[in-house]
């Protein structure tokens, strides 16, 4: 709601009231932010205006309404958000509104190369206008500009230096300056693009094992170029070809490497082959001993068998000359005596 009740214009209590004493008819609230329900008798009128930040659409339009009978009059009051009209830009540097109405917001925005002086700000369409006031915008500041190793700027430095001021460098007599010359004071408070390199040449490469075959010799400068070739049985690791740039050689120089060995591989078969030639000796002379306590008890064990053999050939023999004994006895004693009985 953008009006609120203002007052209530209703007559004497006295004339609430019929003149026999009964109660009027009366209407119910109008639609308005009251912090009490009540009723108003025929006759009440209430008067609104509009809230703080609004303005009346109309100023002609009545801005009461009466109770007749038991309803209201029509409300021919209507607001609207006050306007606090467009700002204006300020100097190197402009607004971004959400609109120019009572609530509406503007916040100030420096142009490119100029920075807020103090804190920022956001102004605010408040009922009597815009807060605030206009802001200021100053030329970004950029420090001393940096110094090149073999070189120089041509003017003598300044302590600060304001948005797209230039300074200019220049090389040492038989250098060659590599990059841009002149700098500006950007945006951000430094200066662009990258200061300047002063360029005295490649440094001569030292590549052991390797040699020339084409390009100058030294002292190498921008553009010169060498090739290079590993001597026989080194291999080469990295580009034969080398050109001298800004930063050094490009690519950077190669490396020649000898030839691979595997002296450790060699020791490593003759321990293997040592380890398994012990081991061997160690198997061999474990598996003659066993042969050797094998013989050895094998040759008791035939001595054994031969003399229990030996012993039975014994007993038989004795065994066959008793027994030849004791039958030639018998037969000489049967002899005797048949020549006795004769």
């Amino acid at each position: 709601m953008a009006f609120m009740l203002l007052n209530l214009c209703a007559p004497a209590l006295f004339l609430c009231l019929l003149k026999a004493g009964s109660i009027r008819a009366q209407c119910t609230q109008p639609d308005a932010d009251l912090p009490i329900r009540q009723s108003f008798p025929d006759g009440s009128t209430v008067t609104f205006e509009c809230v703080i930040g609004h303005r009346p659409v109309d100023l002609e339009a009545s801005r009461s309404i009466t109770c007749q009978g038991n309803q209201w009059t029509s409300l021919e009051l209507s607001c609207s958000r006050k306007s606090c009209g467009n700002l204006a830009n300020f100097f190197h540097g402009r607004y971004e509104v959400t609109g120019n109405l009572f609530g509406d917001t503007a916040k100030p925005v420096c142009d490119k190369g100029y920075m807020l002086v103090g804190k920022e700000t956001t102004r605010t369409c408040r009922d009597q206008g815009w807060d605030g006031r206009d802001p200021l915008c100053e030329p970004v500041k950029c420090s001393a500009p940096p110094a090149i190793e073999n070189g120089q700027l041509e003017d003598e430095p300044l302590e600060s230096y304001d948005y797209l001021e230039a300074v200019t460098y220049r090389c040492n007599k038989g250098l060659n300056l590599i990059g841009n010359s002149t700098l500006r004071c950007s945006e951000d408070g430094t200066f662009k693009p990258d200061p300047p390199k002063c360029f005295d040449g490649c440094p001569v490469p030292t590549i052991p094992n390797a040699k020339r075959i084409d390009g100058r010799s030294p002292p190498y400068k921008l553009g010169n170029f060498i090739e290079y070739k590993c001597e026989d049985g080194y291999t080469m690791k990295g580009e034969a070809y080398i050109v001298c740039r800004a930063n050094g050689w490009d690519p950077a120089p190669p490396r020649c490497i000898a030839p691979s060995t595997t002296p450790s591989t060699a020791t490593t078969t003759t321990n293997a082959v040592t380890s398994t030639v012990h081991t061997t000796s160690k198997a061999l002379k474990e598996k003659e001993d066993e042969t050797k306590t094998n013989t050895k008890d094998s040759s008791m064990s035939i001595g054994a068998k031969v003399g229990i053999a030996l012993g039975v050939v014994g007993l038989v023999v004795i065994g066959g000359v008793s027994l030849v004994y004791f039958m030639k006895r018998s037969k000489h004693e049967k002899v005797e005596k048949e020549e006795e009985e004769l």
